[in-house]
């Protein structure tokens, strides 16, 4: 879940967090001083304003025994699920509850999920923390109805 260069393994802010809180990693600052959980979420706070619902998807996906690493964008996840025979891979984007989003972003985080060969799924973190998830299986545009088009077309009258 990290990068280990010589004798230091480098871990992304919210897997550190999430071992944190598990009480799998001891995290000190530079005077050796203990963080605690909520030392690491003000921390991410921080440098962050969404970390907390990152934050929450990601444990919600460790706690569910997947693979979970850091996606291209802070609000993604890549995620393996691996069974014994094979793999399911996803792109997990993190949205919170009421922030919108264009169809333009839709389509371009559909697209890289493609080009990385996974499924797109989208998490939505609501206010109370719960997250829900919602697999992208495609996009496409649709046309204006032909009542539209008609109305558009007809010049206006006075």
């Amino acid at each position: 879940y990290g990068v280990l260069r010589g004798p230091e393994l480098y871990l992304d802010l919210v897997e550190a967090a999430y071992l944190v809180h598990r009480g799998l990693l001891v995290v000190e600052d530079d005077e050796g001083r203990r963080l605690s959980f909520a030392d690491m979420v003000e921390i991410g706070s921080k440098l962050d304003p969404e970390f907390w619902t990152r934050l929450s998807v990601y444990a919600d996906l460790r706690n569910r025994a997947l693979v979970v690493m850091p996606g291209v964008s802070e609000n993604e996840f890549l995620v393996d699920w691996r069974r014994k025979d094979s793999t399911k891979r996803y792109l997990v984007r993190v949205l919170r509850e009421g922030v919108r989003i264009g169809f333009a972003d839709l389509e371009e985080m559909h697209r890289r999920a493609l080009e990385s060969d996974r499924e797109l799924v989208v998490a939505i973190v609501d206010k109370e923390g719960v997250v829900t998830y919602y697999t992208v299986e495609g996009i496409s545009h649709v046309a204006a109805s032909e009542t539209e088009d008609r109305e558009q077309a007809q010049p206006e009258q006075e």
